[in-house]
């Protein structure tokens, strides 16, 4: 005879089932829909072959053919993509180089290699396969391991330019590679999971002056990347603001600097000192001012009667020694000159 339950012991069980059941009730999920164009992207990694980035919280790596030559066995200079980013993403096949004949292909994950589900896409074939026929070969993995023996097969016979859209709706899987023999590009994705959207990538900015006491350099810091940044340069009394730099190459010459953040970056702010504009006056009274400044600043020469209006000057500018010189008559009253830079 069998013995019969506590009440106590099937009420436990049936509180239990109660609560999985309102746990899988109130999961989220969220979709995720490329491409657009508030959507940035960050390079992860770039070689030759290939390149990774990061949009959201999903990595893209895609083929690129690096070795390709305009001039058979001349000097490698890569081809063009001819659709860039936000519109999609291009793979192209590799036509020289150790991966000859591999193909264009596309591998998309998670950031943290969490699973996820590829419910549609739209597919764009960049030359013609209207002849011999192509497909878009799709694999899920899980682990490393590809989860099928073969890859999905999605038609994309006809002409360079068509796109082709399907609805596989591949669900769990944590990799998805997407290969075709020739280019092609993915210019809408739709994909699904229930893992909380990622933070943000973050990039340290750090802006310092090219000497102590020349000026200042502001709005350095932690950024997420996408965001903007504005760097303000600001002289200090004396000196002039001349350019930003990053690893000794000019990047503005703007004081005010500001640029999408999409990886860590050191910038100097270059500052010089003022010129001097000597002045000279007359050996007789009747004579001439001699004003002189070095002939290797590119600066505009500008004239006032009040230093209220200034006006490009209209005086004759000759050059001696390394040196610009204007002569002005003492009789020509009241003039005020200065040098702006441009």
């Amino acid at each position: 005879m069998k013995t019969p339950r506590s009440p106590t012991f099937t009420g436990a069980i049936v509180l239990l089932v109660a609560w999985i059941q309102v746990v899988t009730a109130f999961a989220v999920t969220y979709t995720n829909v490329f491409f657009n164009a508030a959507q940035t992207r960050t390079v992860l990694a770039s070689s030759i072959n290939s390149v990774t980035i990061r949009s959201g919280d999903y990595t893209f790596t895609y083929s690129v053919d690096g070795y390709w030559s305009p001039v058979q066995g001349g000097q490698p200079t890569g081809r063009f993509f001819s659709v860039n980013w936000p519109t999609g993403v291009q793979a192209q096949a590799i036509t020289a180089g150790p991966l000859l004949g591999k193909g264009a292909n596309i591998t998309l994950k998670r950031a943290d290699g969490k699973k996820f589900d590829l419910k549609a896409f739209t597919g764009k074939i960049l030359l013609n396969t209207a002849g011999a026929g192509a497909a878009f070969e799709i694999m899920p993995l899980v682990d490393g391991e590809d989860a099928f023996n073969d890859p999905l097969m999605y038609d994309c016979t006809g002409y360079g330019g068509a796109s082709f859209s399907y609805t596989p709706s591949l669900v769990n899987y944590d990799t998805y590679k997407i290969h075709m023999w020739g280019d092609f590009a993915l210019t809408a994705l739709t994909l699904i999971d229930t893992n909380p959207p990622l933070p943000p990538l973050t990039f340290n900015i750090t802006a310092s002056v090219s000497s102590p006491g020349v000026g200042t350099a502001a709005g350095a810091g932690t950024f997420d990347s996408g965001t903007s940044c504005t760097l303000t340069a600001t002289a200090n009394p004396g000196h002039f603001f001349v350019n930003w730099t990053e690893a000794g190459v000019e990047k503005s010459t703007l004081p005010d600097y500001t640029f999408t953040v999409g990886a860590d970056r050191v910038l100097v702010a270059n500052f010089a000192v003022l010129p001097v504009m000597e002045v000279t006056p007359p050996a007789t009274p009747a004579g001439d001012f001699q004003f002189t400044w070095p002939s290797s600043l590119d600066w505009l020469l500008e004239e006032s009667g009040d230093l209220l209006d200034w006006t490009p000057s209209t005086q004759i500018i000759t050059t001696s020694g390394g040196r610009n010189q204007i002569s002005i008559p003492s009789s020509s009253g009241g003039l005020f000159f200065r040098l702006v830079k441009p």
